[in-house]
């Protein structure tokens, strides 16, 4: 028989053959850490991953520097008063502000600090219990710390006064930021970014949209209601997001050194 038709013996050598397939890749698995369900919340790693504080400290500085020197965002907040109260104390919509119990003064209650402060406090309480590590009930605790030793001083230096009230005296609280702004957006968007490394993904998005609308109606109500000037609201939001990404470093564990793994902390990363 013809050698030629025999078939070919592969060698690796012999510059016809064709080039072996190369084993398929091996699929690592995942670690707890990158879950879908705390890899969505975990923080961004920005260029620089205080970028977004830097921009919400920008705003909280030209806010300031405006009622402080009575910029052109003053007239802008006599202007939005003027309107909403036009709606807010005409007979229509008198009941959602007028009474003990209007819809519009329970939700400004939310923004205390004897509901606010318990229902972080139990949150990060149920993320420890979770993870098995006293890290989120920390970042509780400075959260709360850099509430105090922020809005009161503030209040106390810019000495603002509210809508429709009088010079406020030495030593006494203003309205800039607001108080229960910054309070219901520390305590309820910290609770709830906590129980979301520990939530599936999908309930964890739900929650998180759902608190950040409660927030969003507290501003609104403290404006509805006439206890505060707009940009006292927004000051508020901007520095509880400040507040709120400095505790959520404290929250996550140390990032790993060399030659060490994720998991070498002994607890179920967060």
């Amino acid at each position: 028989m013809d050698e030629s038709v025999l078939p070919r013996e592969p060698r690796g050598d012999d510059p016809l053959d064709p080039p072996a397939m190369p084993p398929p890749p091996t699929r690592r698995p995942v670690p707890p850490s990158l879950s879908p369900s705390t890899a969505a919340f975990r923080p961004v790693r920005w260029r620089s991953p205080w970028l977004v504080s830097g921009g919400l400290l920008l705003v909280l500085i030209l806010l300031t520097a405006d009622v402080l020197t009575g910029g052109p965002l003053v007239a802008v907040d006599h202007h939005i008063r003027a309107v909403v109260q036009a709606h807010a104390t005409s007979p229509r919509w008198l009941w959602l502000s007028q009474g003990r119990l209007a819809p519009a003064q329970r939700i400004v209650d939310l923004g205390n600090n004897q509901v606010a402060i318990p229902v972080l406090a139990v949150c990060a309480l149920i993320v420890v219990a979770r993870r098995q590590t006293l890290r989120p009930l920390l970042s509780a605790a400075v959260a709360v710390v850099l509430l105090l030793v922020t809005v009161i001083p503030a209040k106390i230096l810019i000495a603002r006064s509210g809508p429709g009230l009088g010079p406020v005296a030495a030593g006494h609280l203003g309205v800039f930021p607001s108080g229960h702004a910054s309070t219901s957006s520390v305590c309820y968007g910290l609770a709830v970014l906590l129980l979301a490394t520990v939530l599936p993904a999908r309930i964890a998005v739900a929650a998180v949209a759902a608190v950040a609308g409660v927030c969003f109606l507290v501003g609104v109500a403290l404006v509805w209601c006439d206890y505060h000037w707009c940009t006292d609201v927004v000051a508020g939001w901007a520095l509880a997001g400040i507040i709120i990404q400095v505790a959520m470093r404290l929250a996550q564990p140390p990032g790993p050194g060399p030659g060490r793994s994720r998991n070498d902390h002994g607890t179920r990363p967060g």
